[in-house]
């Protein structure tokens, strides 16, 4: 049984499989290339079919498998696949669904155009080196550029068909960039670099395709970028609202949410259960300098940068594909820390969110570790956004941690302990904690009072009080 057919190895057409595979939606996903076969994972829900195929093959195809849906997430460039599929659909009966990549036309200083012949006719004009971005199905246009040979260094998918095409054109050796993406912005220049480009030439193949990459790169090197403008305006939905409409075909999942404790925020700070959790989910999410921590881990996964529990359930609701996520917190889960919120929240959807916790290093065990000093008779407090009487609860304790704001909080916390008299109070203070600039002052009230007021407005610190 195949309820769904999708068209396109690409990577909304991967999104869309991951989606049917994780909501066991049975699937068949058609792929022309074997590029698009390797961004597509077989399970016991999504099949692939490989190789191109004519309007007439896909009207078989429909009429073998029968789905109810078929979804079109071909390339925005590949108008005549998707006219054969519409066609294909049309004549099955077949209800049809076209995907369409956001397009960035228009952005940045970029000289567009409208097909590959004119931009050749545009560089045969010019001087200067040439790295094409648009593909090996283009070679033909650009090989009458004058002096192509010399001039024009081509990136390619490192295939068979593709070095075939180079070699067809007329290019060899150090002119054919074989390899397969997706490319940074550090890449891009490097190749800008290596070829000695004054040319960029990429088709509006928007987020997915790494336009942006490209023409950041280009720009940061100085490289005028010829863009090939879209043959057809992009017409559909998101990937986004496909996955909306995919939900009836397949049963409903929960959206698993782990809440992190990443310690500090220095290196070194995660346990091994935060990393492999890290390392799996499909989406990251929290406040910037815990997502700056946790970048490494994040790569090729969808972020948000939010500190705020009802942003960060929009941005899930908005993304039902995604079944497994993390949201980090900065020290522990359990010390004063924005994870109870954030499950207080989810717990109140619990047919699609199912959370978990994971402990991490707290500030106050952080501090007395670096003091070298126990904290079982501490108590602990916050003067971060919280009432609290700091000189009473040193009374009633002698021994106190602050989990304190900035400098303006370090600040209160002196004048107030000054005025009601606290001359016996020894005061550690620490700053930047696990960073590579932590910075800890011990003292009396006024010794530490006087020691931070040349640091940062902005900086965090957190403080043990000790009656003496």
């Amino acid at each position: 049984m195949c309820k769904v057919i999708i068209f396109g190895g690409t990577t909304e057409g991967r999104r869309l499989a991951e989606y049917c595979g994780n909501h066991e939606i049975p699937a068949l996903v058609s792929v022309v290339s074997d590029y698009g076969a390797e961004l597509v994972k077989e399970n016991s829900w999504v099949n692939l079919c490989r190789g191109a195929k004519s309007r007439e093959e896909m009207e078989e195809l429909l009429a073998f498998k029968q789905p109810s849906l078929v979804v079109d997430a071909s390339h925005p460039y590949a108008a005549a696949v998707t006219k054969n599929i519409q066609e294909a659909c049309s004549r099955q009966g077949v209800d049809y669904l076209r995907v369409a990549r956001e397009s960035q036309e228009g952005r940045g200083q970029i000289l567009w155009v409208l097909s590959a012949g004119e931009a050749a006719d545009y560089l045969s004009c010019a001087e200067g080196n040439i790295l094409l971005t648009t593909g090996s199905r283009e070679l033909e246009a650009f090989s009458h550029i004058r002096n192509f040979k010399e001039r024009v260094f081509a990136r390619v998918l490192p295939d068979q068909g593709a070095l075939a095409a180079c070699e067809k054109a007329g290019l060899a050796g150090r002119q054919i960039i074989a390899m397969q993406g997706p490319f940074s912005v550090e890449m891009n220049l490097a190749l800008l670099a290596m070829t000695g480009a004054r040319y960029l030439v990429t088709k509006e193949s928007g987020a997915a395709g790494g336009f942006q990459e490209k023409i950041e790169a280009a720009h940061k090197a100085g490289v005028k970028v010829v863009a090939i403008g879209r043959p057809v305006k992009p017409e559909g939905v998101t990937a986004e609202e496909a996955m909306n409409r995919l939900k009836p075909y397949g049963k409903s999942t929960r959206c698993r949410v782990w809440l992190a404790g990443i310690g500090m925020g220095g290196p070194g700070q995660m346990t091994m259960e935060v990393l492999k959790c890290l390392e799996k989910a499909q989406a990251v999410a929290g406040a910037k300098r815990m997502m700056e921590s946790v970048g490494p881990w994040c790569s090729r996964k969808e972020t948000l940068i939010s500190y705020k529990p009802e942003e960060i359930l929009c941005w899930l609701e908005a993304n039902p594909h995604i079944q497994e996520a993390v949201v980090v917190f900065s020290g522990d889960t359990g010390f004063y820390s924005g994870a109870r919120a954030m499950e207080e929240l989810l717990a109140k959807h619990p047919h699609r969110y199912e959370t978990r916790m994971l402990p991490g290093i707290s500030t106050l065990s952080f501090l007395c570790a670096r003091l070298k000093t126990t904290w079982e008779n501490v108590y602990p407090a916050s003067l971060h956004g919280r009432p609290a009487d700091p000189a009473a609860l040193l009374r009633d304790h002698g021994r106190v941690f602050f989990l304190m704001g900035d400098r303006k909080s370090m600040e209160e916390l002196c004048r107030r302990l000054k005025e009601a008299g606290a001359a016996g109070v020894r005061i550690s203070a620490g700053a930047w904690l696990s960073y590579p600039q932590e910075r800890i002052i011990q003292g009396s009230v006024e010794e530490v009072e006087a020691a931070f007021q040349g640091a940062d407005e902005g900086t965090l610190w957190a403080v043990l009080a000790e009656n003496i």
